[in-house]
């Protein structure tokens, strides 16, 4: 675990040397991230001068959703598609057997090797607004909603990073799988919504196919107390089984990789 832990490190300050050499590029990406948040926040206060309540959503309740949504954007492309986007470029070009004959696991140089290090700004915004939006509820944040919380969002991340890994798997058999991937980004931008507001069919996408309802709905509704012990246990549950099924299915992957020499 500490050899991963390094290579994590040294692959997050690699990543970071790059982005400082062009600063006033990063400077533009900052500001860009700082705006769109800024105006999302905006949106959603208008839009809540005209009602109190929008399908069981009130105003605090809504600003954490959206902060979560940050939060989870922000990893997403932090980590997730930067690193899933240059190992489909490897398995085009046949230069992915430069990553396999390393002595690390190719699962983990697949999926954390590369970083987007200006996303830090975007978690670190949606951490803010979550935070306002919670001091601004009526009821006083407890232990265990916090802690509901962040076992929801952890778990969200996990189910994100298994769907992606298995979509990203499939370039061992159809090579370019960009418009798959395109889709799911598509899905990743409804999910500043809560799902609740989705008509049934999307809803239930959003919650099984696209896991992003889980991943940010049920945290945001966690740290206000709305989450009980059962759907607690279904999203461990749905976690364990992306995990597993996302493991197994990178391996089938790398037994049907040909390599560069075939």
């Amino acid at each position: 675990m500490g050899r991963y832990l390094r290579l994590l490190g040294l692959f997050v300050r690699t990543e970071l040397q790059f982005a400082l050499e062009y600063r006033f590029n990063l400077l533009l990406e900052i500001m860009q991230i700082v705006v769109v948040s800024g105006t999302s926040v905006a949106a959603v206060l208008i839009l809540y001068a005209y009602t109190e309540v929008m399908n069981g959503w009130s105003l605090p309740q809504m600003v954490v959703l959206l902060g979560v949504f940050y939060m989870v954007q922000g990893v997403e492309e932090l980590v997730f598609q930067p690193s899933f986007q240059r190992f489909m470029e490897h398995v085009r070009q046949g230069t992915l057997d430069f990553v396999l004959l390393k002595h690390v696991s190719s699962q983990f140089m697949v999926s954390f090797r590369h970083f987007q290090t200006v996303q830090t700004i975007q978690v670190a915004v949606g951490l803010v607004i979550t935070l306002y939006g919670v001091a601004q509820l009526a009821t006083v944040l407890t232990v265990g909603s916090a802690a509901a919380f962040a076992l929801t969002l952890a778990c969200g991340f996990v189910l994100i990073y298994a769907l992606l890994l298995v979509l990203s798997t499939l370039a061992f058999w159809f090579v370019r799988v960009d418009n798959i991937l395109a889709l799911f980004w598509a899905f990743i931008d409804a999910g500043r919504f809560p799902i609740d507001i989705y008509p049934g069919w999307l809803r239930l996408t959003m919650s099984t196919v696209v896991p992003v309802g889980i991943a940010v709905t049920v945290p945001a509704k966690a740290i206000v107390g709305l989450v009980d012990l059962q759907t607690l246990g279904f999203v461990l549950a749905a976690t364990a089984a992306a995990w597993l099924f996302s493991r197994a299915f990178w391996k089938r992957g790398l037994r049907a990789y040909t390599g560069a020499s075939a």
